[in-house]
């Protein structure tokens, strides 16, 4: 049989591109196949990895977080320790305030504040009122005026002055209201009694020991010698 070069290569190129070879796979299916290995080889390792981390590096236990220190603000020092005792915190120190408004014995101030977190027996320092200041009234009978009056400013007094008639030198303190040594609540007004000086004698006042000399009697007038 008589063929051309030409006939023979037409004939072999003539099969699709995309076929595989007689007895052979897809290329596709190699290449789904290579994936999904891929995928079970990786999570395989995940796994792995995962269970060796839990048993040679085991995560530390839980601890806790931390107490929460309560708002003690207003609340009675027994009742303070109470709740502090509850949440088992203890209190460090409990210090005494004035405070011109709390009752005494009311807590005004706390350390740490409320909110704050603390291992569990932590220590909370307390503020506690022990009620509105007090003060007793110094003593400047004495002194000048000016003076006494700053004295009794800076101890929480306010200040009123009062002149009276006095044998006491002008401008000297010579009484207090309240007497002093009393113990108020302070700010508290406080009068000084100031001197103003003796009384004043009316124009028509004679002294005791002067006579006017017209009344004199004659016989009484010193005698030239």
């Amino acid at each position: 049989m008589s063929w051309r070069m030409g006939d023979s290569i037409r004939r072999r190129s003539g099969r699709s591109a995309g076929s595989a070879p007689r007895g052979g796979t897809p290329r596709g299916a190699v290449a789904r196949w290579l994936g999904a290995a891929l995928l079970v080889a990786l999570a395989a390792f995940g796994t792995g990895y995962a269970v060796a981390a839990r048993v040679l590096f085991p995560p530390p236990p839980e601890t806790d977080a931390g107490v929460a220190v309560p708002s003690l603000i207003g609340r009675s020092a027994d009742e303070a320790r109470r709740e502090l005792r509850d949440r088992g915190l203890e209190v460090a120190e409990v210090i005494e305030l004035p405070h011109p408004d709390r009752p005494a014995g009311v807590v005004i101030a706390q350390t740490p504040l409320a909110g704050q977190r603390l291992r569990p027996g932590g220590r909370v320092s307390l503020g506690v009122s022990s009620g509105p200041p007090r003060a007793r009234v110094p003593d400047v009978r004495g002194l000048l005026a000016e003076r006494a009056a700053a004295l009794v400013v800076v101890a929480g007094f306010e200040v009123e002055q009062r002149w009276e008639e006095s044998e006491s030198p002008v401008g000297t303190v010579i009484g207090i209201e309240p007497a002093p040594g009393t113990e108020v609540i302070v700010p508290a007004p406080l009068t000084l009694l100031v001197s103003s000086g003796p009384p004043a004698l009316p124009d028509d006042t004679l002294l005791p020991d002067l006579v006017p000399p017209d009344t004199l009697a004659p016989d009484t007038l010193p005698q030239a010698w």
